[in-house]
């Protein structure tokens, strides 16, 4: 079984700046305040490897998914989400010691995923992801 070492979010609903968030060993949890974008790294989460509904990530289409500045910043062009994986085992059949998954949606709401920086189908990424059950 693999472990997330990190994610990336830039641009994703309340997410207008570039933001990493690291996660450690033995991370159970996010914490914090009403407002404060738990659940939205949770549906950055689903964005990214793959879901389709907009709907289960709380907006009407995928479009509604980019920053849309609020009443005070300007909007984002796009949106992009990446996890970083630890394959320092080798359980993905590729030779790096990390994965990167990243998937990115256009104001038209189409979708673009990679898998460490090259473009693949959401079907690549999905399998992929089977691998290492």
């Amino acid at each position: 079984m693999t472990t997330i070492k990190k994610i990336h979010i830039h641009g994703f609903k309340s997410f207008a700046k570039p933001t990493e968030i690291p996660l450690e060993k033995d991370f159970s949890c996010f914490l914090g305040p009403n407002g404060s974008g738990k659940s939205n790294v949770a549906d950055a989460i689903c964005f990214v490897l793959g879901r389709l509904s907009s709907k289960s990530m709380r907006v009407e289409k995928a479009s509604h998914l980019i920053y849309n500045g609020g009443k005070k910043n300007k909007p984002s062009k796009n949106a992009e989400v990446s996890i970083i994986f630890d394959n320092s085992t080798k359980i993905f059949p590729i030779k790096t010691d990390e994965i990167k998954i990243s998937r990115s949606v256009n104001q038209n709401g189409n979708s673009t995923y990679r898998i460490n920086e090259d473009v693949r189908t959401r079907q690549q990424v999905l399998e992929l992801l089977e691998l290492q059950r």
